[in-house]
């Protein structure tokens, strides 16, 4: 009997101090154990967010001509290496209303939404996983913003003489850029690195390593790649624009576990977990 319990909590001691040793991290343990998220702080941190982005936007009208320079520039790198590829797909779905009108629809309706719902739906159906997705699209948003203040670049449907059909404007879609109410609000030179292809493979990743249905796994790879597709064929973004953003997502993962001490879809450990480990007892003598 004693040498059950004995080994049971051997192997109880065992396991504690693994995890121990796995999540050395930055941040002390009190930071990095479960705590169930507030609705209330979670807004406020989306609330601060959105200060920063209108105090950067605000900035941005001094640096046009920077923008411009830089986005033509920009064009110039990937038609050495793509040719003109970006041109031809933005005019494919141009000279295909009904495909440019789904792609406008996406790119102006699903942005948002399909991140507020993931977000949403790992905070009431996976709170264990909440803290460190939220994190690291947290992190990402603000390299971004980072990003965009730094490195001010109109997007390729600004570029005069480029030969870019800006869809939204082409084919009319409320709500979108080419609303003159939305255009005033936005940061029209917002496109290095592209935060719609950003925040889409937070989504896609997210769905794909923590949903246990495969059809909503398959979606978590379709989205993403959609989205890719859709920034790209819209005259959004460039393609470079896209890998910017998975690179600043990296990123993001990356600063997330370094602080965190454990990969973003580890389920966050337990207070009981991270406590110190016992020194062992002696081994009775017979």
């Amino acid at each position: 009997m004693s040498s059950n319990v004995d080994s049971v909590g051997g192997t109880a001691t065992a396991e504690r101090t693994t995890l121990n040793q796995q999540h050395r991290a930055l941040l002390p343990a009190r930071f990095r154990v479960h705590r169930a998220p507030r609705w209330w702080v979670e807004i406020g941190i989306l609330v601060v967010l959105n200060l920063v982005y209108e105090r950067l936007r605000n900035l941005v009208p001094s640096r046009e001509g920077e923008a411009y320079n830089r986005g033509h520039q920009v064009l110039d790198f990937t038609q050495r290496l793509t040719g003109d590829a970006e041109l031809h797909f933005n005019h494919f779905v141009a000279n295909h209303s009904v495909l440019a009108h789904i792609f406008n629809a996406y790119y102006t309706y699903l942005h948002l939404p399909v991140t507020a719902i993931t977000l949403i739906w790992i905070f009431r159906a996976h709170k264990r996983h909440y803290r460190a997705a939220r994190t690291v699209l947290v992190g990402t948003t603000v390299l971004g913003l980072i990003g965009f203040y730094l490195f001010p670049m109109a997007p390729p449907r600004l570029l005069g003489g480029a030969h870019f059909i800006d869809t939204l404007v082409a084919f009319g879609t409320w709500g979108s850029w080419s609303s003159p109410a939305v255009a005033n609000q936005t940061n029209q030179f917002a496109a290095m690195p592209s935060l719609h292809c950003a925040w889409a493979l937070w989504v896609g990743l997210c769905v794909f390593r923590i949903a246990k249905r495969p059809w909503l796994r398959a979606l978590g790879v379709a989205y993403p790649v959609m989205t890719f597709m859709v920034v790209v064929g819209t005259a959004n973004h460039f393609i470079l624009d896209g890998i910017a953003g998975a690179a600043v997502l990296a990123t993001a993962f990356a600063l997330q576990r370094v602080f965190f001490g454990r990969g973003a879809f580890a389920p966050a450990p337990l207070r009981e977990d991270l406590l110190p480990v016992p020194e062992s007892a002696p081994a009775p003598t017979a």
